[in-house]
């Protein structure tokens, strides 16, 4: 059981439901709004992580690499590599 997936049984029940419900589109509004805030704090750790493991390391030690003023230097570094490769 993946991330997403314990995020939203822990989010849709409760301790009183068994989880069935007659609504067919509240399990996938659930898992959308669960996708979307793991994509939201994936996106968000990559900028300030890289950030920092960029500045400190990569730049330090590697003297053609310059600094990066922001994370969004970061996702964009990550989207263009994503673009690349074919895969982040």
């Amino acid at each position: 059981m993946g991330l997403t997936e314990m995020f939203v049984a822990g989010m849709s029940l409760k301790d009183d439901e068994e989880g069935f419900t007659d609504d067919p589109k509240k399990p996938a509004k659930d898992y959308m709004v669960a996708s979307l805030l793991a994509a939201v704090v994936y996106v968000l750790l990559i900028g300030f992580f890289g950030k920092f493991l960029w500045n400190n390391y990569l730049a330090k030690y590697v003297t053609i690499v310059k600094e990066v003023k922001g994370p969004v230097d970061i996702i964009a570094i990550s989207v263009l590599l994503g673009l690349l490769y074919g895969k982040i």
